[in-house]
């Protein structure tokens, strides 16, 4: 796997926790979580994973970014800022693998949980483009409400946009 391969948005297929018995069970998050990670070209890393429905989860929210680099079957995260202050600072190197359109990042959970460190994973799937397009009309035909940024756009067309939405 080459770095270019994994740069871009993957969205959180599932997270899970290896027990002692090599079986695997929900993570943090609870069972179906939502996360976006996002790999940028020139070595940036942003990771959010949220809890969703109501059933009860260790945690609501996981979200840090900082910069990436990738070493064989090796990804590291150096984290900068985080939702959790104690990761700041940290290096979390993950094993990695691709299959596909597929990311799997396997570690240890930073903090243990009863007395030892868990060995999480994360699967991860390329995301699709899918809501507002360049256009300002959402996936369903419908228009978005906002003006969508057209990087091709002139300065001038920018400043009449700006006007027209303020």
């Amino acid at each position: 796997m080459t770095p270019e391969e994994v740069v871009g948005v993957w969205r959180l297929a599932s997270y899970t926790e290896v027990g002692e018995d090599g079986g695997t069970v929900a993570g943090p998050l609870g069972e179906a979580p939502a996360g976006l990670l996002i790999y940028t070209a020139d070595g940036h890393v942003a990771v959010s994973m949220m809890k969703t429905g109501d059933a009860p989860a260790l945690e609501t929210y996981m979200g840090y970014s900082g910069q990436w680099r990738l070493a064989g079957d090796r990804m590291t995260h150096r984290v900068q800022v985080s939702a959790h202050p104690r990761m700041a600072g940290t290096e979390q190197i993950r094993r990695v693998a691709l299959d596909g359109e597929t990311l799997s990042l396997r570690g240890t959970a930073v903090t243990p949980v009863g007395g030892r460190a868990p060995e999480r994973v994360l699967t991860w799937r390329r995301a699709k483009p899918e809501g507002i397009a360049a256009d300002g009309i959402a996936a369903d035909g419908t228009a978005s409400g906002s003006t969508a940024f057209d990087s091709t756009a002139s300065d001038e067309t920018v400043e009449q946009q700006e006007k027209e939405t303020h």
